[in-house]
């Protein structure tokens, strides 16, 4: 019977020089991690390296050629045909892989290259052409750059990598089909019996003698298994995979048919003898074949110290490939997927379980419901979770936690990034670059905690990238709830996290004031507002309710709010002048929480209002054109200035998809439809405001609506690196000073719409030739920047003095008794309207000069 391998089948392969690591224990007073190269020898080389760039070209290939002392550095890939090698394929589709391998492989590595090693590049080139995705080699030190450059580009031919990976399981035994990026996934293996059938892949192949290979070397497979056991289960514990070991396996060719529960596994493990001794160590297969075949002529494996860590950090590597790992660099001795094999660490690392959270989620997966929440456990009042080694794995991934109370208990729940940043990249020939990138810095994490229902209770985003989010929410009944951890923004990564949760009593519940002061009030007149005081836990001092004022810097005075009943109250602010400052706040105490303000600082930071009224002079919702001009760097380029209109993005590369005040335009930069590229390059744009006039006024305020992403939600480079900047000018634009400054790296630097507003007289003069100016600017390295503004508005503060009269206490335009009548029941009331005298006391004077002014009547 015949097996048919559809095309294309995605193949890696890993082939893991051996010739490094000896085949006996480095001797005690030489203890340094096998394929690190001894301190004086890197000396040596480095004092080489230094001498080796002084000598004409034509030697300094010899030397190389020759595997030289120093010739490592050196890359040949310039040094003959001029090519750069860093350079992959898909950077031109039209490319054959036999004309890249041409570029890839100069004519010095041809002569270099044995006969295994030539056949095996051209037979990747071979797999290319048929639409199989070619091999990835891994490589330990000493092993010729430019042919492990050569082997790594022809892997990643025509691939779009992120975190260097190719694609993931998309069926296996146990799911069946449908697996997709995040899935959860499980994944069967099995031993194959000698004698099945490994095919040419490489260009080796024979019959697999795995059992009595490793038998000769543990006695029997009792005591080899399990060390496969280890790695499968070490990869479990830091990923979305869960492994079944399958007990059968019927021996059927390798790499061709998929694994089936009962017959055989999702991953086979087989070998061969592929090239002897210091050669290729295993190779394995990339989704949906993750086929492991190890070199079983090869003796690094006869050495078992550390608990096989050689065995063991190889099978991990390899699986790693057999996941959907590409190889990373540069060469640290970091990351498990690094090209040479190291025993200084044991199993995965950071930066290969950031690779397999974003194929396959975190440990916690599924949790992305209510239904499917991590059940953190009934916690008691000190109770503590922990989470670990969890992440949001894409721009749509929210994990769900259910933490039970059987109390009414505060519950703090706190998210903190948990990765690093470091230099990571693809295979080039030296291995010895990447890109710097803060993983930490992926996702703006956020917390939202709901009930069994999935009622909103309560959201937190008050941090920006790589900062810390804490939720106290208190929860009032026991019962279950359920915080959410997700990405405040549209990023399309993966962002590795660890949360905290601790559970407490509930502090005493004092009393709690609400009330809506106004920003201006009339002059001459008392002004007046509602106040509520909510006691919740506890009982509120009689007569405690208090509105304490300062009028031009005076020492506050207090008088009594009127009470409405229940928790209603008014206060009333006395009259001023147009010249007045009016300052005040609000207090109340409880008979167990003491004195309560509103400010919460009372008299330290108290609510001010201004005398007078605020009139616009100056509004646009940008549906007309106003005079807005555009200017900077930015102006010339095809794309990326400000621009009036209605937004015609979708907010994938951080746009901004909708207007602010809902009129339909606003300003945006960039004006591109669903995912186009239109952000901010090379330079700066600046969008200027005609002038406006606030001369006279005693106040003046400009309020916008502004929109600020740098972060491109995760599809641009430099994430969190640029600024956007507002600026306001007193002299038509001559000079300018700062308004604010957005970002770089804040809660308001990737996305969403934000109201900003300021006392222009905190930074300018009041004149006439008033301008403001928003500044997006793309600087230094290269990212995705866009901006939007709408809504502005600017008032000026105008006030007319009264003509008034007291002697008309109800004004209503008479003089008569119901003015008696309406200033003896605010006397009564201890209304301050009643304070005819001014003094901030309600007296017999007030009556006395109340009187003599109802008798002189009006003019």
């Amino acid at each position: 019977m015949s097996i048919q391998i559809s095309l294309p089948f995605l193949v890696a392969i890993t082939a893991c020089s051996g010739a490094a690591f000896g085949s006996q224990p480095v001797p005690a007073d030489d203890c340094y991690p096998d394929a690190i190269t001894h301190p004086d020898q890197i000396a040596m080389e480095d004092i080489a390296g230094r001498m080796i760039r002084l000598l004409p070209q034509s030697e300094r290939a010899k030397i190389q050629a020759a595997d030289g002392l120093g010739s490592e550095a050196i890359d040949l890939s310039r040094l003959s045909t001029g090519v750069d090698r860093s350079i992959t394929a898909h950077v031109d589709p039209d490319i054959t892989p036999a004309e890249y391998r041409d570029m890839l492989v100069s004519d010095e590595l041809e002569e270099r290259m044995t006969d295994t090693q030539r056949m095996m590049l051209d037979r990747l080139v071979e797999q290319l052409t048929a639409g199989i995705q070619p091999p990835a080699l891994c490589f330990t030190p000493g092993t010729d750059p430019d042919y492990v450059n050569a082997i790594n580009q022809l892997l990643e031919f025509r691939f779009q990598i992120m975190f260097q990976q190719t694609g993931r399981w998309s069926s296996t035994a146990v799911d069946g089909g449908g697996l997709g990026q995040g899935d959860p996934t499980t994944i069967t293996y099995s031993y194959v019996p000698d004698g099945t059938f490994v095919p040419d892949l490489i260009g080796p192949q024979g019959n697999s003698n795995l059992f009595s290979w490793l038998n000769g070397i543990y006695g029997s497979p009792d005591e080899w298994q399990p060390i496969f056991d280890q790695v499968f289960d070490r990869w479990a514990e830091l990923t979305g995979t869960s492994y079944i070991y399958e007990p059968n396996d019927d021996g059927a060719n390798l790499n061709g048919p998929s694994g089936v529960v009962g017959v055989r596994g999702d991953v086979r493990i087989a070998a061969i003898t592929i090239d002897g001794n210091s050669g290729v160590l295993a190779y394995n297969n990339f989704p949906n074949d993750g086929d492991m075949v190890f070199d079983s002529a090869d003796n690094f494996y006869n050495f078992t110290g550390g608990n096989s860590l050689r065995l063991r950090n190889v099978a991990a590597h390899e699986h790693g490939h057999g996941l959907g790992m590409l190889h990373v660099c540069p060469i640290q001795e970091t990351k498990l997927m690094e090209p040479f094999v190291t025993t200084d660490f044991d199993g995965p690392q950071l930066d290969d379980i950031l690779n397999g959270i974003r194929h396959y989620g975190d440990v916690y997966e599924p949790d992305n419901s209510i239904a499917q929440a991590n059940d953190l456990g009934t916690l008691g009042i000190g109770g503590i979770a922990t989470v670990e080694n969890a992440g949001v794995d894409d721009n749509s991934d929210s994990d769900y936690f259910k933490v039970s109370v059987n109390q009414r208990s505060r519950i703090t729940f706190s998210v903190s990034p948990d990765a690093a940043a470091y230099v990571q990249g693809g295979q080039t020939s030296q291995c010895n670059g990447g890109s710097l990138t803060d993983y930490n810095s992926v996702h703006n994490l956020q917390i939202t905690v709901v009930d069994s229902d999935g009622i909103f209770l309560d959201s937190i985003n008050e941090t920006g990238f790589g900062e810390s989010e804490t939720m106290v929410f208190d929860a009032e009944t026991p019962g279950d709830y359920f915080f959410i951890v997700n990405g405040a923004t549209n990023v399309n990564s993966v962002q590795r996290y660890e949360a905290l949760v601790l559970v407490t009593n509930v502090p005493f519940l004092v009393p709690v004031i609400e009330a809506d002061p106004p920003e201006a009030v009339d002059p001459g007149v008392p002004g007046s507002f509602d106040v509520t005081i909510d006691p919740r836990e506890d009982t509120i001092v009689p007569g405690s309710a208090e509105l304490f004022v300062s009028i031009n810097g005076d020492a506050f005075a207090a008088t009594p709010l009127a009470s409405n009943g229940g928790e209603s109250y008014t206060a009333t602010l006395p009259p001023a002048n147009c010249d007045d400052t009016v300052e005040f706040y609000i207090a109340v105490e409880g008979e167990t929480g003491g004195e309560i303000t509103l400010p919460e600082d009372g008299a330290s930071d108290p609510f001010s209002a201004s005398v007078g009224e605020f009139i616009s002079a100056f509004e646009d919702d940008f549906e007309t054109d106003m005079g807005w001009s555009v200017s900077g760097d930015a102006l010339g380029r095809a794309t990326g200035r400000w621009e009036r209109g209605v937004p015609a993005g979708d907010g994938s590369r951080g746009d901004a998809p909708n207007d602010a005040d809902g009129s339909g335009s606003c300003y945006l930069t960039g004006n591109g439809g669903p995912g186009s590229n239109t952000d901010v390059d090379d330079g700066e744009t600046i969008l200027t405001s005609p002038a406006f006039d606030v001369s006279g006024a005693g106040q003046a305020t400009v309020s916008y609506s502004r929109w600020y992403d740098n972060t491109g939600s995760g599809t641009g480079a430099a994430p969190g690196a640029d600024i956007f900047t507002v600026q306001i000018s007193d002299n038509n634009g001559a000079n300018w000073t700062n308004l604010e400054i957005v970002g770089p790296n804040t809660a308001e630097s990737s996305g969403g719409w934000f109201s900003a507003s300021f006392q222009v007289g905190d930074f300018v003069s009041l004149t006439d030739e008033i301008r403001i100016r928003f500044i997006a600017e793309d600087a230094g390295d290269g990212s995705v920047i866009e901006a939007a503004v709408d809504a502005i508005k600017v008032e000026a503060l105008t006030c007319e003095a009264p003509d008034i009269c007291l002697a008309d206490f109800n004004n209503d335009g008479s003089v008569n008794f119901f003015d008696i009548s309406a200033f003896l029941t605010a006397f009564n009331g201890g209304d301050q309207a009643a304070d005819v005298t001014g003094d901030g006391v309600l007296n017999f004077f007030d009556v006395s000069s109340f009187l003599g002014a109802f008798s002189a009547g009006c003019p």
